[in-house]
């Protein structure tokens, strides 16, 4: 491409745009780069993003917010871009807000993931998210908002096959991305059951969804009732968005100021 040397020029404005809080602007540059040099143009430039600018710029959107940037970044830069996605939470939000903080998880992880209908990038934005720690904790935060639903689903598919199976009574949202992950990336499908369920020994044990039903075991006392079972106990959505928020990588990054705390579809960075 003849105008290459145009593209860091680019980069600079969308990072300056992007940590003064003006995601649009940085939206309309992206835009603006494709018009006038094609998508891309637009891929090399959010490719040299650092991946916190490129974390705080796709925060702002979601499946109902149309994005550029959504619909281009390589699966490797949106995967190491995930790493900083928790960069703003902190212990008292996570305590005190752990379902809005999933949601707008969700809301960002599905609307990169089904932005397109390209099943091929579909696959490869999974395997790449999946390849990491965090992004493996991130799939595991949004399971954990259903997980009765989880372990139906991973009962079936442990039966009867990821293609086979996935026959389950849940109409959770959750469900079609975990669908998604069983179906494209099997590896990537157990490390997230594992990282729900540490202690999960397929054979051995019983998937439990919380420290609630454990609760409920423990005082039945029944041996007979409980059919002898031995079971692996979950994680909460609490435990895991902490894990997420201690797997952001410790450089620092530059954020705008932050306001109220968002609902889902918000920009938690604005």
């Amino acid at each position: 491409m003849s105008d290459k040397k145009n593209l860091p020029s680019v980069r600079r404005q969308v990072t300056e745009l992007v940590l003064a809080g003006s995601t649009k602007h940085a939206e309309d540059t992206i835009n603006d780069t494709a018009e006038k040099f094609g998508d891309l143009a637009v891929v090399e430039v959010l490719e040299s993003l650092e991946p916190q600018v490129a974390s705080l710029h796709l925060s702002a959107f979601d499946g109902g917010k149309l994005s550029l940037a959504t619909l281009l970044i390589p699966p490797k830069a949106w995967a190491e871009s995930l790493a900083y996605f928790a960069a703003t939470w902190d212990a008292d939000w996570i305590e005190d807000e752990p379902e809005v903080l999933a949601e707008s998880l969700f809301a960002h992880i599905h609307g990169v993931i089904f932005a397109s209908d390209d099943e091929d990038r579909r696959a490869e934005l999974i395997h790449a998210a999946l390849s990491t720690d965090w992004g493996t904790t991130a799939f595991a935060v949004l399971f954990s908002t259903a997980t009765e639903d989880i372990i139906e689903l991973a009962n079936d598919i442990h039966n009867r096959g990821s293609h086979s199976g996935g026959q389950t009574t849940s109409d959770h949202d959750v469900i079609p991305l975990a669908l998604e992950i069983a179906r494209t990336d099997a590896d990537g499908w157990d490390r997230v059951l594992f990282e729900i369920f540490p202690d999960w020994q397929p054979g051995e044990n019983q998937l439990l969804a919380t420290s609630d039903d454990a609760e409920n075991h423990d005082d039945n006392g029944d041996e007979e009732e409980n059919n002898g079972h031995e079971f692996a106990l979950g994680r909460t959505t609490k435990e895991l968005l902490t894990r997420l928020r201690n797997q952001v990588p410790s450089k620092a990054v530059s954020t705008p100021k932050a306001g109220r705390r968002p609902s889902l579809g918000e920009d938690i960075f604005s």
